[in-house]
């Protein structure tokens, strides 16, 4: 499952992904995402919450890298990711992160990724 949140008057999406995703449902996620980010200015503001995301296939985690790739292209600023105690997934983003230049720190809470992004 995966929610989608756009706040444009603030820049920023904020896209939290739980449990186990097949590989059609992250396509979706991927694609909706990319078009939810036309509606931001450059320099937007990303919050990813995997706190409740299941490690995922490589071929999941090649859609994570698109879209890694596409905040990168389209002007993202900052990146934050909420893994809490999910040390697996986050490294796993961290992986994907690498591979196309998209800089994200991993935080606790969504309090703590909204501090991050206000510095």
């Amino acid at each position: 499952m995966y929610t989608i949140v756009c706040d444009s008057a603030k820049n920023y999406i904020h896209i939290k992904l739980v449990g186990s995703i097949g590989i059609d449902e992250m396509v979706k996620c991927v694609n909706e995402t990319i078009e939810a980010t036309k509606k931001l200015r450059r320099g937007y503001h990303v919050i990813t919450d995997i706190a409740g995301f299941a490690p995922t296939t490589p071929e999941v985690a090649k859609q994570i890298e698109r879209v890694q790739a596409h905040f990168v292209a389209s002007g993202v600023r900052k990146g934050a990711r909420v893994v809490g105690g999910k040390v697996l997934a986050g490294l796993q983003f961290n992986r994907t992160s690498s591979n196309v230049g998209y800089s994200s720190v991993n935080v606790a809470t969504f309090e703590d990724a909204l501090k991050e992004l206000s510095k």
